[in-house]
């Protein structure tokens, strides 16, 4: 038998003591986890509470106590400048309780296994904080993190489209400054303290940038002052209407159409305005006509009638200038008879507003002329925001159109020609519509006073140059009906009154001269206005 030397004993001994430490350190580890089972590691804190060595229902309690009493948590966030103070709860913070207890119940089964036994060594000794896992409501967060800045916060401004008479301007956007959700986030600590004391956030302000850039948008606000200069031609139903592309201006936008592209766009509202134009539904484009049937007026006759627009002419209009077309021919749509009187019959002809008579000598030519005005125009609705035209109406006077020969003057003096003595009728629809206090935007006096009609309020016709106009700045129909005799000529207007005009003064001279009328309206909702009519009469 061999014999070991003392000094080989002593080397041998040193080498077996730290591996038998080693093994004495992964004997006691493994005993004590298989005695403590699904435990909680030793020594282990979560949020300033003992929580080592819990089960796992005894460590969810705990964590239940702590998410409740979080809420209610200090929480000061310190920007360097500031401390803004609110609560976890205040801020959108919870606990998030399920995680937060896997969390717990994996430590000491982290990291590489070799190192294990000596982690659970150390916990005898010193105590571990467990990391609490925080659920945030990121827009709760952000609306009270805003707040809580008030003041001291600073929104970006988006580059926009100013509109002025003179046209478009781009005026940029401007940065902003803010605490952002996402940096207070980052900044939250992982592991909690004492939830008595104040959980302390240090985060600064960052410089928060528009969505757009300027550069995008100058392109816009050029592409919007390119289409929004000139004249734009619309077409529809038969009828034509230049429009000024400037209306275009106030219903402008803008809107992002992803990754900070921004789109031009335009508010239906002016659109529906713009076609609205062209429309010719208040123009009673059936030629709907009145009658008086038991005291009454009524709509009838008309013909159907071809119109715009159609339902998708907004559309249209909003595809066509968008591609920078300038004659626009828009969708259009059929207006029945009955569709017509419908319409017609809701305007509101209820009463007689205003009449007016006129005489004149029996069987003359003159007289042909004056009734057969009276014919033409018999029943006639001028639709509210429409303006009414003699000439237009009735067209040249003919004898294809039943007129005769008659006086006339002309240049000042006096001859004959086809339709002569119509003037009397204009003169008996002047006075009718003077005293009805309707608008009368065109009128000609005549160049010579004739004494058979009132001195300063008269009115004369030649085709197609001397007209007689009436507006009807009313919400409601007018109707003209007339009557006559071998001796008169009655013209009245019926509607709803809004309004009764009197000749309240007169610069009269002796019979020639410059002579102004004054009219003194009385509205029916307490308005009173006056305006004057003038005349200019030869004295030769």
């Amino acid at each position: 038998m061999l014999a070991v030397s003392s000094g080989r004993k002593a080397i041998i001994a040193a080498a077996v003591a730290p591996l038998a430490v080693i093994l004495l350190i992964t004997g006691a580890w493994a005993a004590d986890g298989w005695v403590s089972g699904d435990r909680v590691a030793r020594n282990v804190a979560l949020a300033g509470t003992d929580v080592g060595n819990q089960t796992p229902a005894e460590l969810r309690s705990s964590v239940q106590d702590l998410a409740d009493r979080f809420v209610s948590t200090a929480v000061v966030i310190d920007t360097g400048e500031a401390q803004l103070e609110s609560t976890a709860g205040e801020l959108g913070l919870t606990i998030a309780e399920d995680p937060t207890v896997d969390a717990v119940l994996d430590m000491g089964h982290e990291g590489a296994a070799v190192w294990r036994p000596f982690e659970w060594l150390g916990s005898w000794f010193t105590t571990r904080d467990a990391a609490v896992r925080i659920d945030v409501n990121a827009a709760g967060l952000a609306w009270s993190v805003a707040v809580l800045e008030g003041e001291r916060r600073s929104e970006p401004t988006e580059p926009r489209l100013d509109v002025t008479d003179e046209g478009i301007v781009l005026v940029p956007g401007e940065s902003g400054q803010a605490l952002t959700p996402n940096d207070v986030i980052t900044a939250l600590p992982t592991h909690l303290g004492d939830l008595d004391e104040p959980i302390v956030i240090e985060v600064e302000q960052a410089v928060t940038s528009p969505r757009f850039d300027d550069g995008p948008f100058r392109a816009v606000a050029d592409r919007a002052a390119e289409l929004t200069s000139g004249a734009v031609t619309l077409l529809g139903g038969g009828r034509e209407v230049e429009v000024d592309a400037a209306r275009f201006r106030p219903a402008l936008g803008v809107e992002d159409e992803g990754e900070g592209d921004p789109r031009l766009t335009l508010g239906p509202e002016a659109l529906d305005d713009v076609v609205a134009e062209l429309s010719t539904s208040a123009d009673n484009p059936t030629n709907v006509r009145f009658e008086l049937q038991g005291g009454a007026m009524v709509p009838v006759g008309g013909e159907d009638a071809t119109v715009c627009c159609g339902d998708d002419a907004t559309q249209v209009l909003a595809d066509a200038w968008f591609e920078g077309e300038r004659r626009i021919e828009l969708p259009s749509r059929t207006v029945t008879a009955a569709e017509g009187r419908e319409w017609a019959a809701g305007l509101g002809v209820s009463e007689q507003v205003g009449a007016f008579t006129t005489n004149h000598a029996c069987c003359e030519s003159r007289v042909t002329n004056i009734q057969r005005m009276a014919d033409l125009l018999q029943g006639v609705l001028i639709p509210p925001g429409t303006t009414f035209s003699v000439n237009d109406t009735v067209g040249p006077r003919t004898v294809e159109k039943g007129f005769a020969e008659g006086g006339v003057i002309i240049d000042g003096e006096f001859t004959t020609d086809i339709g002569g003595g119509v003037s009397q009728y204009a003169t008996t629809m002047f006075n009718a519509a003077f005293f009805a206090g309707f608008e009368i935007p065109q009128y000609q006096m005549h160049s010579r006073y004739i004494s058979r009609y009132p001195y300063g309020r008269e009115a004369t016709l030649f085709y197609p140059s001397v007209d007689l106009r009436i507006r009807n700045d009313t919400p409601y129909g007018i109707v003209v009906w007339n009557s006559y005799t071998g001796t008169s000529i009655t013209v009245g207007f019926w509607s709803t009154r809004t309004a009764v005009g009197e000749q309240t003064g007169q610069s009269r001279t002796s019979g020639c001269g410059p002579v102004t009328t004054e009219r003194t309206r009385v509205f029916t909702d307490g308005r009173v206005e006056t305006d004057t009519f003038r005349a200019n009469y030869r004295c030769d």
